[in-house]
C-alpha cells in the first residue's frame, strides 16, 4: 500500500504543474529508502520516474537523474528509522548537492554540447543550475520534512494508542 501511495505522490508532484525542480521525488526516495528499505525505495522511485518520463518525455542525462535518486534511497537506509531531525534535515541537504553535482555535471559533458567543454564551460553549467539548485533544496527539505514529520505523528499517534489501550486492561 505504501509503495503506491508514493508512488501516486511523486508522480502527480512531477505531473502537475510546479516550479523547476521543485517536486516531492528526491524526498520520496529519501524516506523510501529510510523507512522501507532499498528494495521498496528503489521500486517507487524508478517506477514513479519512468511513469512521468513516459509522460514529459525521456532526454539524455536520465542515467545522472535515475543515479541520484537512487543514491537518495541508499542514502534514506543510512539514516534508518532516526526520528533526529539534524539527521534527516542533513540528508536531504546531502542529496540535493549529490543531484545538483552529478546532473549538472552530466549536462556539461553530454554530447549535445550546450557548454564548451573546458574549465568555464563547467563552472558556467553549475553557475546557470543554480535557480534549479534552489527550487530542489526548498522542494527536498520541504517535501523531507512533510513526509518524515507526518509519519513521526502517525507513529506517535499509533503508539499511544495501543499504550492507552493496554493501561486500560
Amino acid at each position: 500500500m505504501e509503495i503506491l501511495l508514493l508512488t501516486i505522490i511523486n508522480v502527480v508532484s512531477r505531473l502537475l504543474p510546479h516550479a523547476a525542480n521543485m517536486t516531492a521525488v528526491g524526498a520520496i526516495a529519501l524516506f523510501s529508502g529510510a523507512k522501507f528499505g532499498w528494495k521498496k525505495g528503489i521500486l517507487v522511485t524508478v517506477l514513479s520516474m519512468i511513469l512521468t518520463d513516459a509522460v514529459l518525455g525521456f532526454h539524455s542525462v536520465m542515467w545522472a537523474t535515475y543515479g541520484c535518486m537512487i543514491v537518495s534511497v541508499i542514502i534514506g537506509t543510512y539514516i534508518g528509522k532516526t526520528n533526529h531531525v539534524r539527521t534527516i534535515v542533513s540528508a536531504s541537504l546531502f542529496s540535493s548537492i549529490v543531484f545538483f553535482l552529478v546532473t549538472n555535471f552530466a549536462v556539461w559533458i553530454s554530447p549535445w554540447h550546450m557548454y564548451p567543454h573546458t574549465v568555464s564551460g563547467l563552472v558556467e553549467c553549475y553557475i546557470m543550475a543554480l535557480p534549479f539548485f534552489r527550487n530542489s533544496l526548498v522542494g527536498d527539505i520541504g517535501y523531507t520534512t512533510v513526509l518524515f514529520g507526518l509519519y513521526g505523528f502517525i507513529v506517535s499517534k499509533q503508539l499511544s494508542f495501543i499504550y492507552r489501550r493496554n493501561q486500560s486492561k
